[in-house]
C-alpha cells in the first residue's frame, strides 16, 4: 500500500488554526472541537468523543492484520488565576511544566467562567529597569514575582472582580504562530 500524498498547505493551515486556538490544560474543549471539525471533513474518518472529552478518530484500513495507532494532545501550557492582588493584578499558578522566565513579557487571555476573554501581559512585578534598577535582573522569576497586568483600567481587586475574573479562571498564552519556509 502506498502512502497518500500530503497536502502541505492544508496541513499548515490546520496546524496554524489549531495552534491559534486557546486550549490550556483543563480548558481544551475548543482545541478538541477544532480537531473534530477538521477530521470530520476527511473521507472515511469515524469520530467519537470519550466520556472525559477526548477525541478518538478511526480510519479503517485495507486490512486489520497490522493496526496502527497515533496519539496526540491539543492542550497547551497555560496558567490559572491563583489570586487577585489588592492592586487588581493577577497571581498565577502553572498548568503544565515550564520555567517562569519563558513566559515573561508574553501576552495572554484570561477566560472567565461567564465566557469572557480579557487580555493582559505577564510581567515581573518590578519590570521597569529605570524604576527598579538592578532589581529587574536580580529578581528570580517565580509564581510570587510574576503577575498578569490586565489591559483594562483596574486599580483594585474589586475592579478586577467587576470584570468577572475569579480565582480558578484559565489563562492562555499568546501562541505567536509563525510559518516560514514551510516550518511552523
Amino acid at each position: 500500500m502506498s502512502l497518500p500524498a500530503i497536502d502541505e498547505a492544508r496541513m499548515i493551515e490546520f496546524l496554524s488554526g489549531l495552534l491559534n486556538t486557546p486550549s490550556p490544560t483543563g480548558l481544551a474543549e475548543a482545541g478538541i472541537r477544532y480537531a473534530q471539525d477538521a477530521f470530520a471533513a476527511l473521507p472515511g474518518a469515524e469520530l467519537r468523543l470519550t466520556r472525559k472529552g477526548g477525541l478518538l478518530v478511526r480510519f479503517p484500513g485495507e486490512s486489520s492484520a497490522a493496526p496502527c495507532a497515533l496519539t496526540g494532545h491539543v492542550d497547551t501550557l497555560g496558567a490559572m488565576v491563583k489570586q487577585i492582588k489588592p492592586n487588581g493584578r493577577l497571581m498565577l499558578t502553572q498548568l503544565g511544566g515550564y520555567a517562569w522566565n519563558t513566559i515573561e513579557g508574553e501576552g495572554c487571555r484570561v477566560f472567565t467562567a461567564e465566557g469572557k476573554s480579557i487580555r493582559g501581559s505577564i510581567l515581573l512585578m518590578a519590570a521597569s529597569t529605570h524604576v527598579y534598577g538592578k532589581k529587574l535582573s536580580d529578581t528570580p522569576r517565580t509564581e510570587e514575582t510574576m503577575e498578569v497586568r490586565l489591559d483594562e483600567r483596574v486599580f483594585t481587586a474589586a475592579d478586577t472582580e467587576a470584570l468577572g475574573i475569579r480565582v480558578g479562571d484559565y489563562v492562555a498564552f499568546d501562541p505567536r504562530v509563525e510559518v516560514t519556509n514551510g516550518f511552523v
